[in-house]
């Protein structure tokens, strides 16, 4: 029954193709965005052309263009009647099959592609002065599909604002903090921002920026541009001379985990200072990077320092007084290299040579 009902209306739209046309734009209707029908009439019309969309609103009297917006997606059949100059006056009907959908395109699920957090001017730190009022962020995302958005707004890890967004059409938005509580501004230093999509569900992680909340006297936080010498060895005492910017005596100075300052910050002239630094024994090799604190704020960078191992073979274990090789863990006693030695030298060049000796005395 339904291949016959499907070839009527195949032979009845070839009948009424004979008398014209009906073209769309755009090609798929859309839910709530208006549609153009232009009718490409074989003759020409002696009269006014009667537009029925097919849901059931009242026909329209016009031209050979028409506008109509459609409320529910769906299938309907347009139908377009004009009178024209013929022997037996029956107007002539042309009629179009459409569907309208829900969005332009494919349907696609709901996913958001891309997140990135940042201030207005597009840097991911800012600086304010405490109670500054208001402190915005913002939110660009690209998303596929048409969905509802629910996301979060964070303050150093607590939830300030939740709230949703109908997304459509598989397109770029920037969101901001504004619908969410004010980003607090009363506690001195640094504080970190970012936004948790709670649905769809994304597989990245969302990005962090910055803010330092300093005094309201405009003051900026102290900042280390270069560390002179930028290499010291576990064990070791080191005095560096520092060079940066908003330096005082209180600033304190921190180079990661296993180095500690042990001495006051020592003004030389305008930007400079010397500081005297401990590296722990067990300080892991590697580079760090300077951070400078005050009343004013914290910064990071961009002077590093670096913890490289001490030469092998100068450092003696304090209970056998040998000497101890060393790795980025920390100390390893040379027992292997030495065994390794003995098995690649032949028999007789191995004699009293070693890897490692003590230092003479």
């Amino acid at each position: 029954m339904r291949n016959i009902l499907l070839a009527l209306a195949f032979l009845s739209g070839l009948a009424l193709r004979a008398q014209g046309a009906i073209s769309v734009i755009p090609g798929v209707p859309v839910n709530g965005v208006a549609t153009t029908f232009v009718l490409l009439p074989t003759y020409p019309p002696t009269g006014a052309v009667v537009w029925d969309f097919g849901d059931q609103t009242q026909p329209l009297s016009g031209g050979t263009v028409a506008t109509h917006v459609y409320l529910r997606t769906g299938s309907y059949l347009v139908r377009a009647v004009y009178p024209y100059a013929s022997a037996i006056g029956l107007p002539a009907t042309v009629q179009l099959p459409i569907r309208v959908a829900d969005r332009l395109g494919p349907a696609a699920p709901f996913t958001v592609s891309m997140l990135r957090v940042r201030w207005e001017d597009g840097r991911t730190d800012v600086s304010v002065d405490q109670g500054f009022s208001p402190l915005v962020a913002y939110a660009d995302l690209k998303y596929e599909g048409t969905g509802l958005l629910q996301a979060q707004w964070l303050v150093d890890g607590i939830p300030v604002g939740t709230f949703t967004e109908q997304l459509s059409f598989a397109d770029a938005v920037t969101l901001d903090s504004r619908r969410a509580l004010p980003l607090p501004t009363t506690d001195l230093g640094e504080h970190w921002v970012t936004l948790r999509i709670l649905s769809p569900q994304t597989t990245f992680q969302p990005p962090l920026i910055r803010y330092f909340v300093r005094l309201a006297s405009g003051q900026e936080a102290p900042r280390i541009d270069a560390v002179n010498p930028d290499a010291v060895r576990p064990g070791e005492e080191a005095e560096l001379q520092v060079r940066g910017r908003n330096l005082d005596a209180r600033t304190a100075l921190s180079f990661g985990r296993g180095i500690a300052q042990v001495a006051p910050l020592r003004l030389t002239g305008p930007g400079e200072a010397v500081v005297r630094i401990f590296v722990a024994p067990t300080a892991l090799v590697g580079s760090r990077e300077a951070q400078a604190s005050s009343r004013a704020g914290r910064s990071r960078g961009p002077a590093r320092l670096r913890v490289i191992p001490p030469p092998l073979g100068t450092r003696a274990d304090p209970g056998t007084g040998r000497p101890l090789a060393w790795r980025p863990m920390g100390p390893r006693r040379p027992e292997l290299l030495q065994a390794l030695t003995a098995f690649f030298l032949l028999p007789g060049d191995g004699e009293g040579r070693t890897l490692f000796a003590p230092p003479a005395p």
